[in-house]
């Protein structure tokens, strides 16, 4: 048979057109044509793969010669194959045409099989190489390269894995990067990232001093790659070769290959290789990222040149044959040139300066010099008919050319000069402006200060006083100096003594102000401290102005806590304004909440009386009314009514304008109301009684209107004046009558008093076992033979904490009034505890009983159910007054016929039972008795400085029930008395003559660190609280003063001395 034919291949249809040779070889059948997969079944199994893959890449070379067996018609033969010519059409298809030859003696080519197999791996490796080079020429995507050169290597090798590592040195990692695995082997890339170097330390040794890892097996490995070991055994790899890739004399990382099937013996052309690609892939990828570095940098110039907000031009010179310079061309202009000198590049690209009407002589001669000094220069200059400003650069890069870069500077030179206006305009507030200033440097040295500085601190010029430091100020404190030198904004106030700066500054001012002081640390833009800022505000006057107004305000307060009127101004409209405390308490609302809340809102007034009050509201906004008085009824917290009577008057009506000014007085006529209703329903029982009674009511109640009249009289005038000392007047009257009022309420109670005998009460511990057994001992002496009296069910101890004779004095009564019905048969007295606070005390007995009819008069006076039996009628209701006034509750429960059972309630606290538990019995009765005088020496003794007599009044009736007092007119006085009385608590006014409060405090901390002082003041700014705490006081109330937030501060820190 012949021995060589020819094939043309056709690269779109993948198939062969082969010769007769060919065909007949192949036992094609029918046309000469066979399809590349149909040839490639034909190759012996151990060639396949690789002369397949040989054979595609002809696509992208030129070059294909191979020897390799395949099965044919006539057995197993040996066939050469080698490319002749390719071509490819316009639409990029290839074809090729090549010849087939047969190899004459086989047994030639059996005895040198090894020999061509290796001839042919050198080809496809020399091809390898020549491809590799090839697609980092034409692929751009250089994964897409990599990925393709480690295919080829898996194919060459039939290996598992082919894979690219790279070294991070500086954060000591290593990553895998690049990796290509047979169908059927795991992919490791992403398990494999952020490996530290010291994981597989004998690994990254061996390949960082550039020597190559090849193993025919893992166990070749050394011992003290034992860690090593164990990370490839994971992977089930049995053969693998591992070189550096190296790059200007390091080593950036690795490439690889595993053999996961079978073991493979390397040979020498194998590493060759290998190491050859990994040193052409190393090179291209260095190349490829220079390239691309190169040409991002390339694109960044670029854009910075069509971008960038600085105006480009390129010029050249031009000179005549002499030399000299006569024109200049523009070359170039970039978009934001053209946008500054609002034009398009084809007026000036390419044209001469002087066919644009510029003035070349008035510019040649500077352009001319930058050619000759080779250095730039900055130009200021102003476009030729416009408005715009513009700063340049120009320099010259080489030769004849210069270039000018510029920017529109127009905004920057309206703003320079904005700036300066502003400075000057500053400057002038500065200089007039109605606080002081002063700057001081960052050492704290004064730097300048303004005009109403130096008439506030009496300096006659500003060099008298600059160059002073904060520090050696005399009158600011060392903790205010220290805040300031930290660098905070505070705010505080002083009493500024010129006395003390002699030695500060040159001074001609005496005495001393109340200085306002706000600090200000100030920074430049880039955050940098660079001075101090003080702004001082003279309050003298504001502060005297205050304290007067104060003074007034604590007397009209001190009148309306003993009047309980009540004072309010706000605007109808807006709602907006201002009340005393007692007006809020006569409407039920909280002290403190606003205005907007309350007015037009009423909701603690009884509906009928809301509705009369936002009627009158109504109308005075349509200006039909101008006045309103009305008793109203408002309902407090536990939900019962209390009287107040309002009245309003429209002071300034001014609708127009918005504003419909109000004033609003009220009080509490509560006890009033309550006392005449008393009164009335007195008078009413006492007309069926007794005509002295009727007429002494009677008289009572002429008395009582007399003084509540002049109350509400001049309480009235109270709101249509405006002058002062008639306020002071009126104010006055209203205040004799109210303790008028006050004594004609307390005679009344007197004379109740003296009916059913001294109603003080004595409180002590009461054991009521032994009460009990020692009433039924008395009284039963006082019982017939056929009445029993006997101590019913009790506790087996049972201690309260009320008044023994008292509770002895009711007991009693209901015993005498059972002996009188009861002529046979028993008394019992008892107790239960009917909860955890309360106990129940009866007397039971067996006599005749009450009718239901007379069971609800029982407890009224001088009624009497039989006439024949002697007494006064006030018994039972003396007893109702007195369990009344001890918190508890009275009655009756009666069956005519049966006997009658009277009880009443007392207040119960189970604790008592501990404290005296361990008291011993026989000093219980004396232990729990104490008496009024005896407690009234055990008051705390409190030591009030106040220099103003309503004050004092004010908290002396808050506080003279609870504790006793002393006062001190001035800070002095309080100083000797303190030493001399030995206080429990002092309440310190700060301002008062000879020494103030705050001065007075810090002599008393020189000798005591733990008595408590409360500062009581009008000032009531943070700064003013603060200076009293740094003085040495414990706390601070302020002016007008809050009766419970007195109290309850006292207490307070009574308490937190006894602890």
């Amino acid at each position: 048979m012949a021995k060589l034919g020819w094939w043309e291949a056709d690269f779109t249809s993948r198939e062969y057109v082969c010769s007769d040779f060919v065909a007949d070889l192949l036992g094609l059948e029918g046309d000469n044509t066979i399809s590349f997969y149909a040839f490639q079944g034909l190759i012996r199994r151990d060639y396949r793969v690789r002369i397949s893959n040989e054979f595609l890449s002809i696509q992208d070379q030129e070059v294909y010669e191979q020897t390799f067996p395949v099965s044919s018609k006539y057995g197993e033969v040996w066939v050469h194959s080698k490319l002749n010519q390719k071509e490819k059409d316009m639409d990029g298809n290839v074809t090729a045409l090549g010849f087939l030859q047969c190899v004459d003696n086989p047994e030639k080519v059996s005895t040198g099989e090894v020999a061509l197999h290796r001839i042919n791996n050198l080809l496809y490796q020399q091809n390898s190489i020549s491809r590799t080079l090839l697609s980092f020429m034409q692929i751009e995507d250089m994964t897409e390269v990599i990925h393709k050169i480690l295919k080829d290597i898996l194919m060459q090798y039939d290996a598992g894995r082919a894979y690219i590592f790279e070294f991070n040195f500086e954060e000591g990692m290593q990553s895998c990067t690049y990796e290509v695995t047979k169908d059927d082997v795991s992919r490791e890339k992403e398990s494999l990232q952020q490996l530290p170097i010291t994981s597989t330390s004998w690994w990254c040794e061996q390949l960082l001093m550039r020597k190559p890892i090849i193993l025919f097996s893992l166990d070749d490995m050394p011992p003290e790659a034992e860690e090593d070991y164990v990370v490839l055994k994971a992977q089930h790899i049995k053969s693998l070769m591992v070189v550096p890739m190296v790059y200007k004399d390091g080593v950036w990382g690795y490439m690889g290959i595993d053999v996961v099937d079978t073991y493979r013996d390397w040979t020498n052309e194998d590493y060759q290789w290998l190491a050859s690609l990994a040193n052409i892939i190393s090179i291209c990828m260095s190349l490829r990222k220079s390239e691309l570095k190169a040409k991002e940098e390339q694109r960044y110039l670029e854009s910075l040149y069509k971008y960038m907000p600085v105006g480009y031009i390129h010029v050249r010179m031009l000179f005549d044959e002499e030399g000299n310079p006569y024109d200049y061309e523009f070359t170039d202009i970039n978009s934001s040139g053209l946008e500054i000198l609002n034009c398009n590049a084809s007026d000036y690209v390419g044209k001469r300066a002087s066919s644009l009407g510029i003035d070349v002589k008035k510019r040649i001669a500077v352009l001319a010099e930058l050619l000759y000094t080779k250095e730039h220069k900055e130009i200021n200059f102003r476009l030729d008919g416009s408005n715009k400003y513009c700063h340049s650069v120009a320099y010259s890069p080489q030769g004849n050319d210069i270039v000018i870069m510029f920017s529109d500077m127009t905004e920057t030179f309206a703003a320079h000069e904005a700036l300066d206006r502003s400075e000057r305009i500053l400057r002038n507030i500065y200089k007039n402006l109605p606080v002081g200033i002063e700057l001081y440097d960052k050492d704290g040295y004064l730097v300048d200060m303004n005009d109403k500085d130096l008439e506030i601190f009496g300096v006659k010029t500003k060099e008298d006083t600059l160059g002073v430091n904060i520090s050696d100020n005399p009158n600011i404190p060392p903790m205010v100096v220290e805040r300031i030198f930290r660098k905070e904004a505070l705010d505080f106030t002083l009493k500024y003594d010129f006395e003390k700066t002699k030695n500060y500054y040159n001074c001609v001012s005496h005495g001393n102000i109340d200085l306002i002081t706000k600090v200000a640390p100030l920074y430049d833009s880039q955050n940098n401290f660079i001075n101090y800022l003080f702004i001082n505000i003279d309050n003298t006057e504001t502060t005297n102005a205050y304290s007067r107004i104060q003074e007034f305000e604590s007397f009209f307060t001190l009148v309306g806590e003993y009047a309980k009127v009540g004072y309010a101004h706000f605007d109808a409209l807006t709602r907006d304004g201002y009340a005393l405390s007692s007006w809020y308490r006569n409407v039920g609302e909280q002290e403190g909440t606003p205005l907007t809340d309350v007015i037009g809102v009423h909701a603690h007034f009884h509906p009928e009386d809301r509705e009369i009050m936002l009627a009158f509201l109504e109308k005075v906004k349509s200006g039909e009314e101008s006045m309103l008085r009305h008793d109203m009824r408002i309902m407090r917290e536990d939900g019962h009514y209390t009287w107040t009577r309002v009245n309003v008057i429209v002071k300034n009506y001014r609708p127009e304008e918005g504003f419909i000014e109000m004033v609003c007085i009220n009080y509490d006529i509560t006890e009033l109301k309550e006392t005449e209703y008393k009164l009335i329903e007195a008078k009413n029982k006492a007309e069926t009684l007794d005509k002295l009674k009727s007429a002494f009511l009677a008289n009572m109640s002429h008395e009582i209107r007399t003084p509540l009249n002049a109350i509400v009289g001049f309480s009235n005038l109270l709101v249509d004046t405006e002058d002062i000392e008639e306020r002071r007047q009126y104010i006055s009257i209203v205040q004799e009558n109210n303790e008028l009022l006050l004594q004609l309420i307390s005679d009344i109670l007197d004379l109740s008093k003296m009916e059913a005998g001294t109603f003080e009460f004595v409180k002590g511990y009461v054991d009521v076992n032994q009460l009990c057994s020692e009433i039924v001992r008395s009284m039963s002496m006082k019982a017939t033979e056929l009445v029993t009296i006997e101590f019913d069910e009790h506790l087996p101890e049972c201690y309260i904490y009320g008044d023994k004779n008292r509770l002895i004095q009711v007991i009693t009564n209901f015993i005498n009034n059972a002996l009188k019905f009861t002529s046979k048969g028993s008394i019992k007295v008892g107790y239960q505890r009917i909860s955890d606070t309360e106990l129940k005390f009866y007397v039971r007995d067996t006599g005749i009983g009450i009718s239901a009819d007379k069971v609800g008069s029982i407890f009224d006076r001088f009624v009497k159910l039989n006439s024949f039996v002697h007494g006064t009628g006030l018994g039972l209701s003396i007893c109702k007054s007195l369990v009344e006034q001890m918190n508890g509750e009275i009655g009756v429960d009666s069956e005519v016929g049966k006997g009658s059972c009277f009880w009443f309630t007392h207040p119960y606290d189970e604790h008592l039972l501990e404290h005296h538990a361990a008291d011993s019995q026989d000093d219980v009765t004396s232990g729990m008795l104490r008496t009024v005088a005896s407690a009234g020496k055990e008051k705390p003794l409190l030591l009030i400085a106040e220099d103003t007599d309503s004050n004092y009044i004010l908290m002396s009736s808050i506080l003279r029930k609870e504790y006793e007092l002393v006062r001190a007119l001035n800070g002095r006085e309080a100083v000797e008395l303190f030493h001399k009385l030995k206080p429990s608590l002092i309440l310190m006014d700060v301002k008062m003559p000879e020494m103030d409060g705050i001065e007075a405090t810090r002599e008393i901390r020189k000798t005591d660190k733990k008595i408590p002082i409360i500062a009581v003041t009008a000032f009531a700014f943070d700064q003013d609280r603060q200076r009293t705490i740094n003085a040495g006081c414990d706390d601070y109330v302020s002016k007008p003063v809050s009766t419970q937030l007195l109290k309850d501060t006292i207490k307070k820190w009574l308490d937190h001395s006894k602890g």
